[in-house]
């Protein structure tokens, strides 16, 4: 039996599972890369970095990048950098709130 794999959203369940300006960050705070199972809160990206293979990245970007009104013909001129940065901007943004980021993540079931 194939195990289902899990959704950013359910790695993001909690204000204390989010970070910013850092794919991810262990539980002293340092920061890591995605996929280092030293791991305990990721970024928005980070997040589909970390649940989503790396073939499916372009794809999960595209849904949230379009959840954030991004037009179609925007996505067609970036590229996966493109797109990674524009979520991580998102992400980090004062603005942005832990709830506007899982809000996202669960209205386009990433």
């Amino acid at each position: 039996m194939d195990s289902i794999p899990m959704k950013a959203h359910e790695l993001l369940t909690s204000p204390e599972t989010w970070c910013k300006e850092s794919p991810a960050e262990d539980p002293q705070g340092i920061k890591l890369q995605a996929q280092d199972p030293r791991g305990v809160k990721w970024c928005a990206l980070g997040a589909i970095q970390k649940t989503y293979p790396c073939s499916q990245w372009g794809e999960a970007m595209d849904s949230v990048l379009r959840a954030l009104s991004f037009s179609e013909r925007g996505l067609a001129q970036m590229n996966n950098s493109d797109k990674a940065c524009s979520i991580m901007e998102w992400n980090d943004d004062h603005q942005s709130s832990f709830t506007d980021i899982r809000e996202i993540l669960l209205e386009v079931d990433i």
